[in-house]
């Protein structure tokens, strides 16, 4: 196994056992793989185990302030400053990343393999990111990365709850303002204009058709001729919100018409309309209408 695959896919096995990990994996096309991750540690944490060199970035966004520790970039120590509550710090893995922590530690850590630029860029008919215009370990504030960060909190709270569709849109964007901000920008290539009639209604049908979530942006975006910035755009122009939301909507209101049809438990309406379990389908249902399953399932009676 490689270094990336193991770092990439398995973050949690080179953190656990010494500090708190919840992490989440985002499925790109080979290679090209994304983990989000929370990590919390107490003082003295200690020497990290090296991360070899890898064609890859890591970012982590700070959730309380960090003064204390060592950095060693390429096994030269490596200054790091600015690592406050809210900064963001992103780090090249090629040099390969050798840490020790010693103030306790809150943050959130994205493994993000260059592939998955690549793969962006491709998509987009633009040139490849070559390199970050940030220096590694050196923090910085930037409020469109803190938004996009910490819209991922919740489902890490609750990964069994969090969709494909929500982390790909949420990637997406954060990748899409990481290489247009800091590197090569990912600019759509125009196809078409808007999404027309055909588009928007394939895009409606095959989000219906997979309530569990396990649809990605570009999935969606290829069944249009768009890519996946644009479609992600142009869907919410259309609709007046995202792909994400539309899913929730659906499984709302099919959740509904089950409920209507009285055939089934409130239990089994969760698990064909692709909750993870009714506890998530009585949150999302009451957001959404003002009442529980239950009680609009009462009222109806």
């Amino acid at each position: 196994m490689s270094s990336a695959e193991f770092y990439g896919t398995r973050l949690d096995e080179h953190w656990r056992g010494q500090c708190s990990v919840t992490s989440l994996l985002v499925k790109g096309k080979a290679q090209s793989d994304v983990t989000v991750a929370r990590l919390i540690g107490g003082p003295g944490f200690g020497m990290v185990a090296p991360v070899p060199p890898e064609e890859g970035y890591a970012l982590t966004i700070e959730l309380i302030d960090y003064q204390k520790g060592e950095l060693w970039l390429g096994g030269r120590t490596t200054p790091q400053t600015d690592l406050l509550r809210n900064h963001s710090v992103f780090f090249d893995l090629r040099n390969g990343v050798e840490a020790k922590l010693e103030d306790p530690f809150d943050f959130l850590h994205f493994h993000i393999p260059r592939q998955y630029f690549s793969d962006l860029a491709a998509a987009s008919g633009v040139r490849a990111i070559d390199e970050l215009r940030a220096q590694s370990g050196q923090g910085f504030f930037d409020p469109t990365m803190l938004h996009l960060g910490m819209a991922m909190l919740p489902a890490l709270e609750r990964p069994t709850e969090a969709n494909r569709l929500f982390l790909d849109h949420t990637m997406l964007a954060l990748c899409a303002h990481i290489a247009g901000t800091y590197g090569v920008a990912i600019e759509p290539r125009v196809l078409a204009k808007g999404l027309s009639g055909w588009r928007l209604r394939r895009a409606k049908d095959l989000i219906a058709s997979r309530l569990d979530g396990d649809v990605s942006i570009a999935e969606i975006a290829a069944e249009c001729g768009l890519t996946p910035s644009y479609f992600a755009r142009q869907f919410a122009e259309a609709t007046g919100t995202t792909p994400h939301r539309w899913l929730l909507k659906m499984r709302v209101e099919t959740a509904k018409r089950l409920i209507v049809e009285g055939r089934l438990s409130l239990a089994e309406i969760a698990a064909a309309c692709g909750f993870a379990d009714q506890s998530h389908f009585t949150r999302v249902f009451a957001r959404e209408t003002g009442a529980t399953p239950r009680a609009w399932r009462d009222h109806l009676r």
